[in-house]
């Protein structure tokens, strides 16, 4: 049931997490609005106050972002603008207009020097632009909204809606027969059909303030690569693991960045499902 004013409105409604929160919305019976990067440009306030104007959101789902992690320590303006900048133009807004502000943000937030899962309240450290960006987006949300907001961090998220890991291992894995994937990382695989209900059901249950959400369980992403090539039937295609030295990516990673979701659990009162269960089902769901 909605408790905040109609229509909801999902920035990023085009990608893979806003194309499932579009889906969840309307079968709840919500009437929600889809925005993607040709509607609102984020890094523009006069933009984000055009769109959100004509609609007058109750809540705004932002799950727009730049999410090339490589890609943005090669284009480093841009990374600050979508993933800072935009948060901020988003939460002025939603200020001035009396909206909720649901944000998306990441893992990379914190360094991976730790040897547990990280907990909301734990400091930041980011490592690389893309991590830099999104901290920085989460200190804007913060100070701009206060108590209207509530960002979720989350992790290694797969869908049916765009290109993700599990894609590119199968691919990979028919072509080739053989995956060098790293196992000194590790976190929570995330399905976004599970975590957009998961955003919903915050927002409904007064979730306010930062919150880690990701599907059960912690793996590497060889360990990741090793289920799905069990689960889709590739079992013959070898699995090989390398260290993250040799893989070699610019963007610095978090080794060991999974997130503790006692703070989700506590308010709702349950854990998302594991993370094999939810990786079973996309690959029932997914188009061969």
């Amino acid at each position: 049931m909605s408790i905040f004013g109609e229509p909801y409105l999902v920035a990023g409604g085009k990608g893979m997490l806003g194309t499932e929160l579009i889906g969840f919305l309307g079968r709840s019976g919500i009437q929600a609005v889809s925005v993607d990067i040709s509607e609102i440009d984020i890094r523009s306030e006069e933009s984000v106050e055009g769109v959100l104007g004509q609609y007058r959101p109750g809540v705004v789902f932002n799950a727009a972002a730049l999410t090339d992690v490589d890609g943005c320590e090669r284009a480093e303006d841009e990374a600050f603008a979508v993933n800072a900048r935009g948060p901020e133009n988003l939460a002025r807004v939603c200020s001035r207009i009396g909206a909720f502000l649901v944000h998306v943000s990441t893992d990379y937030v914190f360094d991976g020097r730790t040897s547990r899962p990280y907990r909301e309240e734990d400091p930041v450290n980011p490592l690389g632009v893309y991590a830099r960006s999104k901290a920085l987006g989460e200190q804007a949300v913060r100070e701009v909204l206060a108590e209207a907001h509530c960002i979720i961090r989350t992790q290694w998220m797969f869908g049916l809606c765009g290109r993700n890991f599990v894609e590119a291992v199968i691919e990979r894995g028919k072509n080739t027969g053989l995956l060098r994937v790293v196992n000194d990382q590790f976190g929570c695989p995330t399905y976004a059909a599970d975590l957009s209900k998961a955003m919903v059901t915050l927002a409904h249950s007064g979730g306010k303030g930062t919150f880690h959400v990701t599907n059960a369980g912690v793996t590497s992403w060889h360990g990741f690569a090793e289920r799905v090539m069990e689960l889709a039937g590739l079992s013959h295609v070898r699995v090989e693991p390398i260290e993250t030295k040799e893989s070699g990516r610019p963007a610095p990673r978090p080794a060991y960045a999974a997130l503790d979701n006692a703070k989700y659990i506590s308010l709702i009162g349950q854990p998302l499902r594991s993370w094999e269960s939810a990786l079973e089902e996309y690959l029932e769901l997914r188009s061969p």
